[in-house]
């Protein structure tokens, strides 16, 4: 199978689907076509066990709660929901921005969303984030692109252009290799230090893929990771995630420190500091948020705050309530007649 193409997985599946004149051939080719696909191309989080009918039930009705609370939480905590649109997404950066936080923008899409859908939002993110003399980049999902060489060129060109940093979101573990050969097709027109990965520290792969990308020259953002390793190689998350620092920190490389675990992101910054490696921390706005700025700050680092718009962020508000109480107290005292939304 080509790196970072994964069509060459399902083009043997849609040609022996046009092939089939049989009816029930054509749709067992249909259902394994679709799997396929969600296979490799779906960007939503897992659900903590997928085979489980318990945690699929409990991952619907969190996706469900979460699309009914969006528009209230947007309402309510301006400062930390980037809500469905860029302009949504651009005027909490700029808010932000004057707290003196740095930000990264990105597009959650969701299955209606085409490759030229995501395409086109990332180029006027990019647009965006270009005209602004900011610090801020944009992070892509390169599985909602389908790997496409065509879509890497585009970005890459465009982002070259405005002098835009483009980040590779991490997924699931079996698209890992597609998305560092899109990497590899964002550098053939996109310089090293324009160009960033996130590396999970649960994966054992991660060691090594730590240093290729030292030897490619690009920035990493490290993180627990929420999609799991293959069968029997998932680590353990904190573990994982220090021993990756330290690698990053042997390697030299650019690092972004991406948690809410404010003791671990200290430990992190620290060991990253002793080898002289250049680090910052990144986090989307929450309720460890004034801790992990203040920790910024004496470490001398820059804070990085992860903007997320898009309607595929629907299914991950109740997650920002966990973070943030204070706007599930807002929320309440707004429902029952207290507050206003600011």
């Amino acid at each position: 199978m080509a790196t970072g193409d994964c069509r060459s997985t399902l083009a043997p599946l849609a040609a022996n689907l046009h092939a089939t004149g049989e009816k029930a051939g054509i749709c067992t080719e249909m259902t394994a076509l679709s799997d396929l696909k969600a296979e490799y191309f779906d960007t939503a989080p897992p659900a903590p066990d997928r085979i489980g009918f318990t945690a699929r039930l409990k991952a619907q009705a969190t996706a469900g709660a979460s699309a009914l609370l969006l528009p209230m939480m947007r309402a309510i905590a301006r400062d930390s929901i980037g809500g469905e649109s860029l302009d949504d997404a651009w005027a909490v950066a700029q808010r932000l921005q004057t707290r003196g936080l740095a930000h990264t923008l990105g597009y959650w899409d969701t299955t209606q969303d085409t490759q030229a859908d995501v395409t086109r939002i990332y180029v006027n993110a990019i647009a965006r984030l270009g005209e602004a003399s900011q610090d801020g980049y944009l992070s892509i999902k390169p599985p909602a692109l389908r790997f496409d060489p065509a879509a890497a060129e585009t970005l890459a060109r465009t982002a070259a252009r405005a002098g835009v940093r483009l980040h590779c979101d991490s997924h699931g573990a079996n698209v890992a290799d597609h998305t560092f050969g899109f990497l590899r097709r964002l550098l053939r027109h996109l310089p090293a230090e324009l160009v960033s990965v996130t590396l999970p520290g649960r994966w054992a792969r991660s060691l090594e893929d730590a240093t290729r990308m030292a030897e490619l020259g690009v920035a990493v953002r490290i993180v627990k990771g929420e999609w799991p390793d293959a069968p029997g190689l998932d680590r353990d998350l904190r573990q994982g995630f220090l021993e990756l620092v330290d690698r990053a920190a042997d390697l030299g490389l650019r690092n972004a420190v991406a948690t809410h675990d404010v003791e671990l992101a200290e430990q992190s910054l620290r060991r990253l500091a002793a080898e002289g490696a250049p680090a910052e921390l990144e986090f989307i706005f929450g309720n460890q948020s004034n801790a992990l700025i203040a920790l910024a700050d004496a470490q001398e680092v820059t804070a990085r705050a992860y903007v997320p718009y898009g309607r595929g962020f629907a299914p991950s508000a109740l997650k920002a309530l966990r973070r943030n109480p204070r706007i599930a107290l807002d929320m309440l005292g707004h429902m029952a007649g207290l507050r206003r939304p600011s």
